[in-house]
């Protein structure tokens, strides 16, 4: 096991041990629901956890300026209880924000970023429907 994922390992039971997340699937409902706060498009969520890629999860959203790509960011920095381990674009003016909790990683792009890089393209079948009324996670594809 990596450094890297053994520090992520360690900050997903930290925040079990205190409350924070009963689950992964708890964690990424807040996510999106963080994210539909401050209006974020197009959201989804990628289960990449057999992926060789170092994490579980991606939830992809999309905003039309950077103030909005910026506020979008923030409040999930701000409404999640643990700090991410890292995070990218958000000192500039930018069109692409990543926030890397380890487990799950959000990207906040722009429309033209995003299709860019067509992250949902490499891994479209990999898409989750979280279910609020369940607490269950389906797969589409």
């Amino acid at each position: 096991m990596t450094e890297r994922a053994k520090h992520a390992e360690a900050e997903i039971e930290r925040a079990r041990a205190a409350g924070s997340f009963g689950s992964t699937l708890e964690m990424l409902k807040e996510i999106v629901r963080l994210i539909e706060e401050k209006k974020g498009e197009q959201t989804v969520v990628l289960d990449l956890g057999d992926a060789p890629i170092g994490t579980d999860y991606f939830v992809i959203t999309e905003a039309d300026n950077p103030k909005q790509l910026r506020a979008i960011a923030e409040n999930v920095l701000e409404g999640l209880p643990r700090e991410p381990l890292a995070l990218e674009g958000l000192d500039a003016p930018s069109s692409w924000i990543v926030l890397d909790y380890g487990d799950v990683m959000v990207h906040v792009f722009d429309p033209k970023a995003r299709k860019f890089y067509d992250l949902e393209g490499l891994w479209g079948e990999r898409v989750l429907e979280l279910r609020e009324d369940e607490g269950e996670r389906e797969g589409e594809g």
